[in-house]
């Protein structure tokens, strides 16, 4: 059985995404007015800007948003904090190539966009929880802010992991779920063409095969395994801030994506759920048009009655 939400907002709040390290800082203080001037309560930063607190291995600084935190609390705007996890910095990749994801061919996603790292990586998980921790200490406190983003938009853009980290940690989920290899060969019907399993070492997340078909077993127990490791990571950095933060300051991240029990990281992790809503992605190009129709719109309904059922009581971060 689910537990109670608890948290809620007592009123609707307009907001909006801002990013303090691509302005000038001589626009912040006017802009953070026209957003008052047109009803905007509340901002989001920071899930972007790694490198503005590491910009090296272990030298932090917290100036800049020290500086743009105290300008938001002058201005008397509310502040959601995103850990900035989303996008590792161009020192932390280059010197931890372990860190980064792989297509299921084992080509690594390299550096330059975003969610191109893995989340089984030893060094990532150790990493991330260096940098959500100077972050959580340093600004737990800061009146201006009111709400903490876990990450953004996890299993956005890419879902599936394929690295050896991934692998590794693959067997020991399956081993901690099946005990012996015998159960595990009967679950999956190995018999099937000769795919029974004689050592863990012999199974590895799902690669390419000569038609591109893969044991639908297998597949399942990794989409699982996938859920249960993006759960993990969400945990461990809620456990962190909730050592830092205001009582009365609430935990959230933005969804909703697949592959991923978004009830379990409500449940585990958050005081309350926010989703990405793109209705116009339906039509934009890029995204499907030659398959553009006036019903392609209703897939965003279908999103929200989502959304309803994860968290009855909601916020929406992006728009």
């Amino acid at each position: 059985m689910r537990k109670k939400q608890n948290y809620q907002w007592d009123h609707l709040t307009l907001g909006t995404c801002y990013y303090p390290e691509q302005w000038n800082k001589s626009l912040w203080k006017e802009d953070l007015q026209r957003m008052k001037d047109s009803g905007i309560e509340i901002i989001r930063i920071g899930e972007f800007a790694w490198s503005q607190i590491e910009p090296r291995e272990n030298e932090f600084t917290f100036h800049f948003f020290d500086e743009f935190l105290d300008l938001c609390q002058e201005e008397g705007m509310k502040v959601i904090f995103g850990t900035p996890t989303a996008t590792p910095p161009a020192w932390l990749t280059e010197k931890y190539p372990e860190v980064l994801n792989c297509k299921m061919d084992g080509t690594k996603f390299r550096h330059g966009m975003r969610r191109h790292v893995n989340y089984n990586s030893q060094k990532w998980l150790e990493l991330s929880k260096i940098i959500v921790e100077k972050v959580a200490e340093h600004y737990g406190k800061h009146s201006a802010i009111v709400g903490w983003q876990l990450d953004n938009e996890i299993n956005c853009e890419v879902n599936e992991y394929y690295s050896e980290s991934d692998t590794v940690a693959f067997r020991q989920f399956l081993k901690n779920k099946y005990q012996a290899l015998d159960q595990l060969n009967e679950a999956w019907g190995t018999v099937f063409w000769n795919q029974s399993y004689t050592d863990w070492k012999e199974i590895y997340v799902p690669r390419p095969t000569v038609n591109g078909s893969i044991n639908p077993h297998q597949k399942l127990d990794y989409l699982r395994f996938v859920s249960d490791t993006i759960n993990k990571y969400f945990k461990m950095q809620s456990d962190i801030i909730r050592k830092y933060k205001k009582e009365a300051d609430f935990v959230t991240t933005n969804g909703m994506f697949i592959n991923v029990d978004n009830h379990k990281v409500v449940d585990e992790s958050l005081d309350v759920y926010t989703y990405d809503s793109y209705p116009n992605f339906s039509f934009i190009v890029g995204r499907d048009l030659e398959k553009a129709n006036d019903l392609n719109d209703r897939k965003k309904s279908q999103n929200l009655t989502e959304v309803r059922s994860v968290c009855p009581h909601f916020g929406i971060m992006e728009q």
